[in-house]
């Protein structure tokens, strides 16, 4: 059985691989962050005590994680969590694979290595786990409230978007959020799928032009990666969409690549958030006041992961008081939260534990 010091010096070992998708760590990170949730990194390792009682947190053993094949974010924050606390972690990996997590798990060292599972399928068996971790959209998440046995620990991280709010236009603004836009081609939920300006109509409409000049300068030094023809289409037709509405004075413009579907951007007076094609595909709005914002962006806001905002200060963030937002960064950050972030709002090493007391 592995200590908690010995499973933080091997993570440590691997943070070169593991740093671009968790953020940056060392050995004290990782104690503080069991500390903040468990209240003592030595409660894993021995009766600990808390006022009048004795206490001690043991690992959810096994815990299975399904994991989603958006980016290997989310599973490597997922499975280093499990393998924090100690428990055996069997992993459910996407239909189509996840290459850098996979190689990863595959170069870990025995300490860490024998506490993981891996297939493609998920047997029968796997489903009388402690507790399960899933990613996945709503189908796959109603899936698993049938299937997984009662008294399982059940931790859902269904479909989410996120979003940036421009408060103060500034040079920076739209470089900073394009970081937002362009990373994994939005195919996590931290990324940015509209933005919001303050200002009114024409401040959106501005900087909306200024985005799109950002986009076209990103995609030419980094060109996309090919997509499939599906997708490709997706953005085509809402291209088509918006050039009818614009057509029939419906208050909207557009920008986009010439020749190819590399990136879009569309200005539209209505300030409803609505999920987008992704791949470079953004929406940008005038930012409703703070009386009307939960209603005025409609049903979608239910499924906010962060909000990315600029310029960045508590004023600004306490204007989205409003909105139940999980996280709040600055432009440019919304890709890549802090080591210790309430994933979906949630203390996420805390809820990988269960507790045994002793009177005394």
């Amino acid at each position: 059985m592995s200590t908690v010091s010995q499973r933080i010096d091997a993570l440590v070992a691997c943070r070169e691989t593991l740093e671009p998708w968790i953020g940056p760590f060392d050995a004290p990170a990782l104690t503080g962050l069991l500390e903040s949730q468990l209240g003592s990194a030595l409660a894993l390792d021995s009766w600990i005590t808390r006022g009048d009682t004795r206490c001690r947190a043991f690992p959810l053993s096994p815990l299975l994680h399904v994991l989603s094949g958006n980016t290997p974010h989310a599973a490597s924050q997922s499975v280093v969590r499990g393998l924090l606390v100690g428990g055996r972690n069997r992993i459910k990996l996407p239909s189509s694979g996840l290459l850098e997590f996979e190689e990863w798990i595959g170069g870990l060292a025995p300490i860490l290595g024998d506490l993981i599972e891996v297939r493609h399928d998920l047997p029968e068996s796997w489903l009388n786990s402690a507790g399960v971790v899933v990613f996945g959209n709503e189908r796959t998440i109603e899936t698993f409230r049938s299937r997984v046995p009662a008294g399982t620990r059940l931790i859902e991280h269904g479909p989410k978007l996120s979003i940036a709010v421009l408060f103060q236009p500034e040079p920076a603004a739209a470089e900073l959020v394009t970081r937002d836009i362009l990373a994994h081609e939005q195919r996590g939920c931290l990324s940015v799928q509209a933005v919001y300006v303050n200002g009114g109509p024409a401040a959106a409409k501005r900087f909306a032009e200024r985005l799109a000049q950002s986009l076209e300068a990103a995609r030419a030094a980094e060109p996309r990666k090919a997509i499939p023809r599906s997708d490709s289409g997706a953005i085509s037709n809402a291209r088509e969409l918006a050039r009818f509405r614009a057509a029939n004075g419906d208050g909207l413009a557009l920008w986009e690549s010439a020749g190819d579907t590399s990136w879009t951007v569309v200005y539209d007076h209505e300030p409803t958030l609505a999920p987008g094609p992704l791949n470079g595909f953004i929406r940008v709005h005038p930012l409703p006041t703070a009386t009307l914002l939960e209603d005025a962006l409609g049903p979608e806001v239910r499924h906010l992961s962060t909000v990315a905002i600029h310029p960045y200060n508590n004023d600004n963030a306490d204007f989205l008081a409003a909105l139940d937002i999980p996280r709040i960064c600055p432009f440019g950050r919304s890709q890549f939260p802090p080591l210790f972030w309430h994933h979906d709002g949630r203390p996420p090493l805390a809820d990988l534990v269960h507790w045994r007391d002793r009177s005394p």
